[in-house]
């Protein structure tokens, strides 16, 4: 795709191109009219996997709140829900119909649930990633953000928005929770609760006189909330270079993101290799800007340096 005569993308500005950064979120695709966000996915989980639509819909409280919150939400599972529906096939063993063929039945049932709500809920999330509609620039007036294309560019998207519409590099933009593009890369969908050892459903059991097959039970319920878990710590750690390379920024952008309580520590992380107290900030906003002004001032950047922008002020975001 040719750019070169669009008129809202520039390379050349007061500010040298390796000195901003733009820090990209959901809203952003939202903004270009792509059918990106989590209530989506659920419309589309409803009809191609209706079974794990009503696992979700069971044990989860599925509501606009929670596709709002997708991602923090799946530390939510009710737990006492799952663990009463597969307490039917915990047969005493001096029931009189007691089998050996039913000493699994337990652990099955919970197994089935927790992989259905783990497992196969991420490989339909990646199926519909993939499958999302990229639009034309040709269509997109009245859309098209002035940005820089000689910029270094933090993604939180799945989408190649970035390189497709605005032709920006590969080699500037890095996505962090994977590319849908990249057919081999797993995309890194969780909740941020990192759980201690007090929180294990075995803590505080004696295992020597514990039913086994309550311990088994227990250990697959907090294999889910380890499967759903986003390794935030450890993405961070695969792109230290990445992050090591900000000292210079002295422009940040942030274009669409919910500066999420998930999302946080890459934030902060993005602040302290930074280190500038003179770099300045520019953050969208959605309908009021006291949210995003809130989570600022806890990420500790300087109020005087940072302006709250809605993303459809297209002449106001140029770099």
């Amino acid at each position: 795709m040719n750019n070169d005569n669009n008129p809202t993308i520039t390379d050349t500005a007061m500010t040298p191109g390796h000195q901003i950064l733009y820090i990209v979120g959901n809203g952003f695709d939202l903004h270009h009219g792509i059918e990106s966000g989590y209530q989506h996915f659920g419309e589309y989980l409803s009809e191609v996997d209706h079974g794990t639509y009503d696992h979700l819909s069971r044990y989860f409280t599925v509501d606009d709140d929670f596709w709002w919150q997708f991602e923090s939400q799946l530390a939510h599972l009710d737990t006492d829900s799952l663990l009463d529906d597969a307490g039917q096939y915990l047969a005493s063993y001096g029931a009189e119909d007691w089998s050996d063929a039913g000493h699994h039945d337990y652990q099955y049932e919970l197994d089935r649930v927790v992989e259905a709500l783990s497992k196969t809920l991420r490989q339909r999330f990646g199926q519909w990633v993939r499958q999302l509609k990229i639009p034309q620039p040709a269509s997109l007036a009245g859309r098209m953000l002035p940005l820089r294309r000689d910029a270094r560019y933090l993604t939180f998207n799945y989408t190649d928005t970035l390189q497709r519409v605005y032709g920006v590099p590969d080699t500037n933009v890095l996505h962090i929770h994977g590319a849908a593009r990249q057919v081999d890369d797993q995309l890194i969908l969780g909740h941020g609760w990192k759980r201690s050892p007090a929180d294990s459903f075995n803590h505080g059991i004696d295992h020597e006189e514990a039913d086994t097959r309550i311990l088994e039970g227990n250990n697959i319920i907090d294999g889910y909330f380890s499967a759903t878990f986003k390794p935030t710590e450890r993405v961070i750690a695969q792109h230290k270079s990445f992050f090591c390379s900000l000292s210079d920024i002295r422009r940040v952008l942030v274009m669409g993101h919910s500066l999420a309580e998930v999302e946080m520590p890459y934030l902060k992380e993005v602040l302290h290799h930074i280190g500038n107290t003179e770099t300045h900030w520019q953050v969208s906003f959605y309908e009021s800007s006291q949210d995003a002004e809130e989570a600022m001032r806890h990420l500790g950047v300087p109020s005087d340096k940072t302006n709250y922008v809605p993303l459809n002020a297209l002449s106001l975001w140029a770099p």
